[in-house]
């Protein structure tokens, strides 16, 4: 009878935390009080609540977060340096005066250095040379902020730094050749339906006349110092970690340590020892401002986490005869559901669906690489490239001038075709060995 009242209970606090979540709620403070919630409705012994709820499910966590630093301030380094923005005017350039190719060409070019570049300044930063230049294309707004947001997206299966975050939930794996492999794969189906919908959208709007002629080759904040002096060879920068991880087989920090280094030194930026060191510490600073909060709400889930696996048997018990068991039906459903990563609902991993999660890895029925490969895609296919919840989305619509509405109604088909295509693919390749 316990068990039955506390699941009860357990199912409404897990809705409530869905609301919350979907209404825009700090994510933080939501984990935190439906850990508490969860353990009081659980009946779990104090000392237990205190040490491995809310001690060792934090500390256990720092390797990743480390990661998630050094990815933030390898971004700073890439966008301070001037790295980000000489590339991209390489790109206008080789282009010529041919805006469709130059919009194609851009796009994909920001979702390589979106393999490496991580964190909400970069993407911002990269974003302020970027959307001014499709603007001059005579790319409409809504389809010019859909494509830099989708080719952001796009590098986020092979970052580093991004990747990692999902360690800390699904324990045992690992960003090794299997995984590699697949986000290789999951890249490239990304990019090939952004430049679809670059293209579709841009014919569309010559067709109805609303595409204006070539106005600019290059954006204004290109032309400023930061590109001056650099060579071609720093365009080699923003693959070191990637290069040195997969091909070398080091260690995520190393990686981008090294690439770090290779950044001031091919910029000229270890000129002199005080120059060298103002730039560490400025990108440095930047790089953790950036990372904070992720790294907060990071730490709410994996207490919420913690929670969970306290009171996973009565879940169990409650929920074991309803969820199905079959993990086909179980990819299908997500296929069909997906948008309801809309809005950090229940299929978000970094939203209300840790909760979904944890109930999931409660019941023991599913293996790890299965679940890692069902909730790996949403936020990037979903989140990342549709949904105005997520923080560089929310920026780019303030920037851009595009209403949430708009970017949803433009942006979702398309999030929602590579969503299936690249869910099938991480239960072929990842969830199903």
């Amino acid at each position: 009878m316990f068990d039955m009242i506390a699941g009860i209970l357990l199912l409404i606090t897990f809705l409530i935390l869905i609301y919350y979540c979907m209404k825009g709620g700090n994510l933080l403070v939501g984990f935190i009080v439906s850990s508490i919630l969860w353990c009081f409705i659980g009946q779990v012994p104090i000392h237990i609540v205190v040490t491995d709820v809310f001690q060792k499910s934090v500390e256990s966590y720092g390797a990743t977060i480390a990661i998630i630093v050094f990815g933030a301030w390898f971004g700073r380094i890439l966008v301070d340096t001037g790295i980000a923005g000489y590339i991209i005017k390489k790109t206008v350039e080789l282009a010529g005066d041919k805006p469709l190719t130059t919009a194609l060409l851009l796009c994909s070019v920001c979702a390589l250095i979106f393999t490496s570049a991580f964190g909400v300044g970069s993407v911002m930063a990269i974003g302020m040379i970027v959307l001014p230049i499709l603007f001059s294309l005579g790319v409409d707004k809504k389809t010019a902020l859909g494509s830099y947001l989708l080719a952001v997206a796009a590098g986020m299966y092979l970052n580093i730094a991004y990747v990692s975050q999902f360690f800390a939930v699904f324990k045992t794996i690992k960003y090794d050749d299997t995984y590699i492999h697949f986000a290789v794969i999951a890249t490239i189906v990304h990019v090939v339906v952004m430049l679809a919908f670059i293209t579709f959208n841009y014919l569309r709007a010559q067709k109805g006349g609303r595409a204006r002629a070539w106005a600019a080759s290059t954006a204004p904040q290109m032309q400023e110092g930061k590109t001056v002096g650099l060579s071609f060879y720093c365009m080699i920068v923003p693959f070191i970690p990637i290069i040195m991880v997969a091909f070398f087989k080091w260690m995520p920090v190393p990686a981008f340590m090294l690439g770090i280094f290779l950044g001031l030194l091919l910029t000229h930026n270890m000129g002199s020892y005080t120059l060298a060191v103002e730039k560490i510490q400025k990108t440095l600073y930047d790089g953790i401002a950036d990372s904070g909060l992720l790294i907060g709400m990071l730490y709410g889930v994996n207490i919420f986490q913690a929670a969970a696996k306290q009171v996973s048997p009565i879940l169990q018990h409650m929920l074991g005869g309803f969820i199905p068991t079959t993990p086909t039906v179980i990819v299908a459903g997500f296929c069909i559901l997906a948008p309801l990563a809309l809005f950090r609902g229940p299929l978000m991993i970094w939203g209300s669906g840790i909760a979904l999660v944890s109930i999931f890895q409660a019941m023991g029925l599913f293996s790890e690489q299965f679940l890692f490969a069902l909730f790996l895609i949403p936020p990037v296919a979903i989140v990342a490239s549709a949904c105005p919840t997520q923080s560089w989305s929310m920026w780019g619509l303030s920037y851009a001038k595009v209403e949430p509405q708009q970017y949803i109604k433009t942006n979702l088909p398309w999030a929602w075709l590579i969503l299936i295509i690249v869910e099938i693919l991480a239960f072929v390749m990842v969830g199903n060995s």
